[in-house]
This record gives structure tokens, sequence and C-alpha cells, in this order.
């Protein structure tokens, strides 16, 4: 792009598109609902699990419990590390709010 914006006629297909996506309840309803509380709360339980592993693993060093410890933690970290970035993210656009004000 080349910064030029968009023509009229497309203006007006974008408005009417995001008019149809505000009246749309049931997308609103699915957009809000409670998959991010569910990675949220599988991310505490495993970091939980990550940590009992760790102490385990320390405690007796067991090849097992350090594999365990192991796959537990990459699972913690890629089921966290979106989190993190939305929690990120939605902070920045927060003190940009607050920087315009």
């Amino acid at each position: 792009m080349d910064g030029a914006g968009l023509s009229d006629r497309e203006q007006r297909a974008l408005s009417a598109i995001e008019a149809h996506l505000k009246g749309d309840r049931s997308l609103d309803r699915r957009l809000r609902s409670v998959p991010g509380r569910h990675r949220l709360l599988a991310a505490c339980l495993l970091g939980a699990v990550t940590v009992g592993l760790l102490v385990a693993a320390s405690v007796t060093v067991a090849q097992p419990l350090i594999w365990a410890f192991a796959a537990a933690w990459l699972l913690t970290v890629l089921t966290a590390l979106p989190l993190v970035g939305r929690w990120v993210r939605r902070h920045w656009q927060l003190r940009e709010r607050a920087g315009r004000a």
C-alpha cells in the first residue's frame, strides 16, 4: 500500500461490512466467550504441575521426572505465551490511550 487510503466506494463497503458484523449477536457472543478463561486455567494448572515436577525431579534426580518436567514446561510456555502477548498488547494500548488523553 502506498498510504493513499481507501476510495469512497471501498470505505462505504467497509462501513457496510462493519455495520453487519456489529449487528450479529451470535458472532459477538462467540468473540466474548469463555475459551480465553479456559486457556488461563490450563496455563495455571500446567504451571502448578510444572513446579511440582521441577521439585520432584530436583529431589530425586530421576530421568523420567526430568523429561516429564521438560515436557510440562514446554506445554506451559506454549499455553501461556499467547496470554502474555495479549496482556502486553492490551497494556500498551491502554498506555497509549492514556497518553493521548
